[in-house]
């Protein structure tokens, strides 16, 4: 999705309806005035002024602090969960409806881009799957002919639980990957990833082992074992795999931005500087080639370059004060409050009729590799 996420406009509708294909529950749905649910799980972000109120027009001089963040990043996936109530009288089957759509921007903007009330825009169905249930016990459904595969379906959903800090289901969700594909090397690192992120680092080493040794030399393998060792003190073979990734890949930031500090912790100045340099090369802007900078000039009796950079850092760091913009737009907006959770359920309410069991349904969205 393009930078600009705060106004364009992708979202989940989710729809549950009987077997007549009356609609009993939606999220996600369209007002009569074009305005898209409140409450809908929306690919977007929330930047908040210092009045804690949303930037509704893109006025990015006002910018203070994102709310939220729930777009998809490159690679990644991200789980929408809904909770709902069957109606007591429902009989036969029902079915569940789950659809990524998209348009260029939110009514509120394009109508005021416009100047022109309920502008109408094309809007694009990106994915969607349907799926039916009886009352009582349902059987597994066989996947399409043209879904991905279950080793790729599994890894998807570990990245997906893994970027909802779920890390115990992440790694349970790799560990199946390895069954289904035990000649992946990912399967393995992505474990290994997950764990390191869970702070069980000799837990991870294993995995490392594995997956370098079904795909020696694999860069990405070799970055995740630098950090583990140099989380073990092994500063020297951190450098090395550090270096090793990239000699294939020399723009990477991370490896840049590990590498750089690791030669910091051996008080290697003139080389951390370097490599904090290249990185410099790589990304203008950031933040931790600014304060390593501001401290390795000044140890190296470069005093003016120090200041400068340390300017720098102060000028583009986060503001730890601005949180409290973005408590005030949350505490405001309780229906899109639960979006700056990672970990959280759509609580879908319809009209107060007799209700029986309440159901749970998780839909996967994206794909990572």
């Amino acid at each position: 999705m393009p930078e600009q996420r705060d106004f364009y406009e992708a979202w989940v509708d989710f729809t549950v309806k009987d077997a007549k294909g009356k609609t009993l529950q939606e999220s996600g749905f369209l007002r009569p005035d074009g305005e898209l649910d409140p409450s809908a799980h929306s690919f977007t972000n929330r930047i908040i002024n210092d009045k804690g109120e949303f930037n509704d027009r893109h006025q990015i001089w006002h910018n203070r602090v994102l709310a939220y963040n729930n777009t998809i990043q490159s690679g990644r996936s991200q789980l929408v969960r809904y909770r709902f109530r069957v109606p007591k009288d429902l009989t036969g089957q029902f079915s569940i409806a789950a659809t990524v759509k998209y348009r260029r921007f939110n009514q509120h903007f394009i109508d005021y881009a416009m100047n022109q009330k309920h502008y109408p825009q094309p809007i694009v169905e990106m994915a969607g799957q349907t799926r039916a249930f009886t009352l009582g016990d349902n059987s597994p459904v066989k996947p399409d002919a043209d879904e991905n595969k279950e080793w790729m379906r599994w890894n998807n959903y570990g990245i997906a639980l893994l970027d909802a800090q779920q890390y115990a289901a992440s790694v349970r969700a790799f560990e199946r990957v390895a069954t289904l594909r035990p000649d992946y090397a990912d399967a393995f690192t992505n474990q290994a990833v997950v764990q390191i992120l869970w702070e069980k680092y000799d837990d991870a080493r294993p995995n490392l082992a594995k997956a370098l040794e079904l795909l020696p030399g694999d860069p990405r393998a070799l970055y995740y074992r630098a950090l583990v060792e140099r989380n073990a003190g092994e500063v020297k073979d951190a450098i090395t795999d550090l270096e090793a990734a990239l000699a294939k890949y020399p723009r990477s930031r991370d490896a840049l931005r590990e590498l750089g500090f690791s030669y910091y912790q051996q008080h290697n100045y003139p080389r951390a500087r370097e490599i904090y340099e290249q990185l410099q090369g790589v990304d203008p802007d950031d933040l931790a080639a600014h304060y390593n900078l501001a401290i390795l000039y000044r140890r190296l009796g470069q005093k003016d370059k120090a200041s400068l950079e340390a300017a720098r850092f102060a000028d583009q760091k986060d503001d730890p004060t601005a949180a409290v913009y973005a408590l005030q737009f949350l505490r405001r907006h309780p229906e899109v409050a639960n979006e700056s959770v990672v970990w959280h359920a759509h609580d879908i309410t319809g009209d107060p009729v007799k209700h029986s069991d309440k159901i749970e349904y998780t839909y996967m969205s994206g794909g990572g590799e």
